[in-house]
Formats: C-alpha cells, sequence, structure tokens
C-alpha cells in the first residue's frame, strides 16, 4: 500500500560547509556522501524551482535520519524571513547533552541551556532544540503555515521523527537557495500514489524520476501554502539516502 514512512532528511541552505560541517558533526552527524552541479543542470533546477542554479551538497546521517547541507554559488543565498512558511525548528537527540553543548561552544555558538534541553541555532540561522535520547539524531521536525487545518502533508506514522505543524509562516516564501531549512524529504512506499494523493495540496514541480543511480525515485514539490517538500522511495538498501543505511531504519 502506498504510504508516507517517515521523514528521511531535512535540507539546509548554509552560508560556509565547513562551518556547518564543524556544527552538525558536533551535534552528532556523520558526513556519508556529496555531490554538486553547475549552472544549466536542468533537473536540479526543475527540482528546486529555479533558473540557473549551482551548489555543492554534503550529506550526513544520524540514527534516525539525513541531513543535506547546499551550499548554493548560484542564484546567492539571502537571509531567510522568519515569518516565511516553512520549516520553523528542529529537535535533535543527542547521547550527552553537557558534551554536546561544550562542544557548540567551543565552535562560538549561544547556547541556552536548561536541566533538560539546550537550545541554540544552527551556523545559517534554524532553531535547534537539542534533547537527550535514544537513538539519537533528529527527533521533531516543526513546520510553520498560516493555516494547519489546510496543510496536506500527513501525520507520520509512529516513526520516532514526528512533525509538528503550527500557526505562522505568514510572510513571503523564501527560495530554496536562502539561508536555513530549505526542504523536508519524506520516505515514502509507492512514490507516484503518494504524489497523486497529494496532488491537490502540492504543486509538483516535474515527474518523478530515478535518483541514486536508478534505485531510488525522487519527486519535488511545494505545498499549497509554501513548504518545500520531496518525496523519496528507496528501491534498494544500496541507495545513497535509503533507511537502511540508517541504525534506527
Amino acid at each position: 500500500m502506498a504510504t508516507v514512512v517517515g521523514i528521511n532528511h531535512v535540507g539546509i541552505s548554509v552560508t560556509d560547509l565547513t562551518v556547518a560541517r564543524a556544527f552538525w558533526a558536533a551535534v552528532g552527524f556523520v558526513e556519508v556522501s556529496g555531490f554538486a552541479w553547475g549552472a544549466g543542470t536542468s533537473p536540479a533546477d526543475d527540482a528546486l524551482g529555479l533558473l540557473d542554479s549551482a551548489a555543492e551538497v554534503v550529506v550526513l546521517a544520524g540514527a534516525t535520519s539525513y541531513l543535506e547541507l547546499f551550499a548554493f554559488a548560484a542564484p546567492a543565498p539571502a537571509l531567510r524571513d522568519e515569518s516565511s512558511p516553512g520549516i520553523a525548528g528542529i529537535t535533535v537527540a543527542v547521547a550527552d547533552l553537557a558534551t554536546v553543548v561544550a562542544a557548540l561552544r567551543r565552535l562560538g555558538c549561544d547556547v541556552r541551556t536548561s536541566d533538560v534541553t539546550a537550545g541554540t541555532a544552527c551556523p545559517d540561522g534554524t532553531p535547534i532544540e537539542l534533547v537527550t535520547g535514544d537513538p539519537t539524531g533528529l527527533r521533531r521536525v516543526v513546520v510553520r503555515v498560516p493555516d494547519p487545518a489546510v496543510h496536506p502533508l500527513p501525520a507520520l506514522p509512529g516513526r520516532v521523527v514526528t512533525l509538528d505543524v503550527e500557526v505562522g509562516g505568514g510572510g513571503a516564501r523564501a527560495r530554496p537557495c536562502d539561508l536555513g531549512a530549505n526542504h523536508l524529504c519524506l520516505d515514502v512506499v509507492g512514490v507516484d500514489e503518494v504524489r497523486a494523493d497529494l496532488a491537490p495540496g502540492v504543486r509538483w514541480h516535474h515527474e518523478v524520476t530515478a535518483s541514486s543511480g536508478g534505485i531510488a525515485s525522487v519527486c519535488y514539490g511545494t505545498t499549497v501554502d509554501g513548504v518545500l517538500v520531496e518525496l523519496l522511495e528507496s528501491h534498494s538498501p544500496d541507495a545513497t539516502l535509503s533507511r537502511a543505511r540508517l541504525s534506527d531504519g
């Protein structure tokens, strides 16, 4: 049966890959792969809804999900307005909160702590909550939209990572290249059927296409309330972003 399995990854547009790598390594993510494209690569432009884009991408893995860090050479990234619809915050579980907080402070991050949580922001502005827990890795993604009642993305079926939709995001829509969390990728089974089911609330940018050397399928679109979303179906555990490659997969 066609279904959404859970969150595969969050994409983040970054100013400096070296700085972003150091931040997410301190949080507990491990670099697993990377790729790049140059201006005039139409599949990338079609997917993201950009023109003449160029970027370098680094893929990181935690226990529960991946992250994709995008360093755009074009179009030039701008600051993402806090009132834009989209991903408004991320929660990450870590094995030792005090150790992670100390590592982030050594990097110069402003970290606020309480007895059981810590709050900071990634180098490119997305609010990050840190909690102690097992499995480690991504635990919660907050999406802010003007009217959660009409948000088309479904509730997640009991995965460790939750998707929470909150009221807000009434400002101008950001571009995918603008700094901070830029898209949400959902693991699915039956990508064509899920795409068709979500079509009333999502403007799909392109047809479903092959990725990871043909052993995965992908499609990008923008929800009616302005959230860039990706559907990903891995047909083999060897696919680059397969859940089978995660320790909690």
